[in-house]
Formats: C-alpha cells, structure tokens, sequence
C-alpha cells in the first residue's frame, strides 16, 4: 500500500476465548505495528448473561438483521470515514447488517470466515460427535431439527433464520467485497457452502515468534506432551486422555492448557483413572502458551473435526516443535507427515498411543522433525509474509 489505511476491525467475542479471539488481536496488533490506523469495535457474549427475556426474545430475531446495529454502524463510519470494514465475527450481537451499513457509503468490507457458520448452524460440520455434511450444498433447516445449535430447537432456528434471510437477500454477493478464510481446505468447503471462489481469498492465522528461543527453559528430562486450545468435544481431548491412559507411562507428563464446557467431565475422567501425570492448567494467553511450548516434547491435536487452520500447530513450528494431529480439515494441510509431525488417524486410540510413545522414545529423531517444523515456520508463517498477504486482499477489494 502507498498510504496507510484507516481500518475498523468488527468482532463478536464468544464465552470462552478461543482461536477467533486470538486471531483478531494479532491481525490488530500486525497492522498497527505496520503504520496503518485500526478501529476495533468489539462486543462480548458475557452481556447476553445480563439479559431480559424480552431482551433475548429480540436477539433471536436480531441474529439474523439488526436495524439498531445498522443505523449506529452507518453514522459511526459516516463519522470516521475508514477506507475499509474488516468483520471478524458478527455472530449473534453485530449481526450481518453491518456488511450493509458500510456498503451503503460505499466502504469495501472483508467478511474473515473463521469457522463453517454460512452453512452449518453450529459452524464445525459437526454432529452428535461425528462429521456432518448433511448442510453443505442445501438450506441447513435439518440443522433445526437435529437441534445444532446448542441441541436447541429454538436456538437453531435463530442461527437458520440468519442463514436464510441473508441468502435470500443476497448479503454475502452484494454487501461483502471479500472474504477471508485461513486454508484451502476451508476455501473448498466454503465453495460447497455457496460462496464464490474467485471472491475467496486465503491468509493464515499471524503467527508471532516465540518471545525467546527456549535457551533459558528447563526441558524435562522425561517426555512432556501438550495439548493447548478450547476443552470441547470437537477438540477430541478425550480420546486423547484414552490413548494416553493406555500408554501407560506415568514417568511421562501430559500438560492441558485452556478452558471449555467439557473440562469438568475431563478433569473427572481423570480422577476416576488416576492419571496423576495430567495437568489441567487453564487459559494461558498466547506469549505463555508458546514458552510452554518451548519446554515440551511435542504437540498434540486429536481434533474430532474440520480444523479451518490449525493455529496451534503454526505455534508449535514456530517453537521448533513437532506436532501430532488428527488428518482431517486443514491439519493434513499444515503437516506433512514424519517431517515436521505426524498425521494421525482421528478415532484411532491404538495409533495415538503407538505415536505418542515413538515420541517419547525417539528423541533425536524427533528433534530432526522439530528442525523442519522450525523451517516450515520461517518459510510461511512468518508475520511479514502475513502482512503481504493481507495487504493483497486489502488491495484487490480497495482497487477500482
């Protein structure tokens, strides 16, 4: 870009933090630190705890279009004069009229597409613990019967009327100027959900380096595995805790950073095997969880299912640390197996075990894959090959 730009980044931050939250913040952080001037409008989730509910009665039908968010996002971008409305999330609070507010004044906006949402009630084409394409292609009203959205009928039918009315009114090809998504394998899920190719356009998660090199952390001298990101179902931090319970190793330590709804139940799964070397050690913030990293054998995801990027894996490369994971959504992108990691079978308990004790007794060898996954880093997910990526997608839509 010539000239630095007047961004405003939108984003709706969920109950738990989690990898959209972390997303937000770095691109944020990536364009000031690069001279350009970001406006962050932000709501959380906490507020909806506090409502009425005749208050959530008209956030059901807001989800879908909310005037109030429309008029006040158009007299603030009347106000600021931005040069573009980059949206994060919208999903339940914003709602996708703010597309249309900055549309109206001729403001280009980028829709980031972190997770399934246009096409999928829940986002994770996911259901009852399996994969589920059973939307992908069609109006996602079995959604509403299944109850996908919080095994509420009611609920999915707030997230299926979003759905519907901004096809129906044609938000996504005439309101947004772009889109954002973190991987090809999500870019290709997406265009069977319905949105235009040539409008996709893919940029990684930023990855920052690790704020030191490791040299002054204490590494165990027995194997230390960890899992860092949200305690969910989706997350498969259970069949993890299996594969690690047959291992049977209690010299070897398993570390679990992050929050969830699921972390009681794993944490009694725990209890009630008598896993002493579990640690559940909560949510760490991003520059915590990488000297974490620093200190452990490798990384483990057993994502249950399709990952739109993987940011945890990036993170561990960039601590020059293997990664273990699941061979579904954009996982099998980011890894290439036995040379910076290990791809996994997703329901496979027998080879999580087989490849977590090779890891633990191999160690040179495992250090060779810790190289290359170094190398990966620096090769594509440095922050400045980030930076010239999104300021390419700013550039096409901003282009006359």
């Amino acid at each position: 870009m010539s000239k630095p730009l007047h961004i405003v980044m939108i984003h709706n931050r969920y109950q738990y933090a989690g990898g959209e939250d972390i997303s937000t913040d770095a691109d944020v952080e990536l364009l000031r630190d690069y001279g350009h001037q970001v406006t962050l409008i932000e709501v959380h989730n906490d507020i909806i705890k506090a409502f009425s509910q005749l208050d959530k009665l008209r956030l059901f039908a807001e989800t879908a279009w909310n005037f109030k968010i429309y008029r006040e996002m158009r007299s603030h971008f009347q106000k600021i004069k931005p040069d573009l409305v980059h949206v994060q999330n919208f999903f339940p609070l914003f709602s996708p009229s703010v597309h249309a507010a900055a549309r109206s004044l001729n403001i280009p906006t980028i829709q980031h597409l972190h997770n399934f949402r246009l096409g999928c009630l829940n986002g994770y084409l996911l259901r009852n613990g399996r994969i589920c394409e059973a939307c992908v292609s069609h109006n996602p009203w079995r959604g509403v019967i299944y109850g996908c959205y919080r095994n509420s009928a009611l609920a999915s039918l707030a997230v299926w009327a979003m759905i519907t009315v901004n096809r129906w009114r044609r938000t996504w090809q005439e309101d947004v100027s772009g889109f954002i998504t973190p991987s090809h394998f999500a870019a290709n899920k997406l265009q069977e959900i319905g949105i235009r190719g040539d409008r996709l356009h893919v940029k990684p998660y930023v990855i920052n380096s690790p704020a030191c090199d490791g040299s002054g952390l204490k590494v165990s001298n027995q194997p230390n595995f960890l899992f860092v990101g949200r305690l969910s179902p989706e997350k498969g931090v259970l069949l993890l805790l299996k594969a690690w319970a047959a291992l049977n190793r209690p010299d070897w330590k398993l570390t679990i950073l992050g929050d969830g709804a699921e972390k009681l139940k794993l944490e009694q799964f725990v209890t009630d095997l008598g896993l002493e070397n579990v640690s559940f050690l909560g949510y760490l913030p991003p520059t915590q969880i990488m000297e974490v990293m620093q200190s452990a054998t490798a990384i483990v995801v057993p994502s249950q299912w399709y990952e739109t990027f993987g940011r945890v894996v990036v993170e561990a490369f960039a601590c020059g640390k293997p990664v273990l994971a699941s061979d579904l959504g954009a996982l099998s992108e980011l890894i290439t197996s036995e040379h910076n990691g290990f791809l996994i079978p997703s329901d496979r308990i027998s080879a999580w075990t087989e490849k977590l004790h090779w890891c633990g007794t191999n160690p040179e060898a495992l250090a060779i894959l810790g190289k290359n996954a170094s190398q990966t880093y620096q090769e594509l997910y440095t922050r400045c090959i980030n930076y010239q990526q999104l300021m390419d997608i700013y550039g096409s839509v901003l282009s006359p």
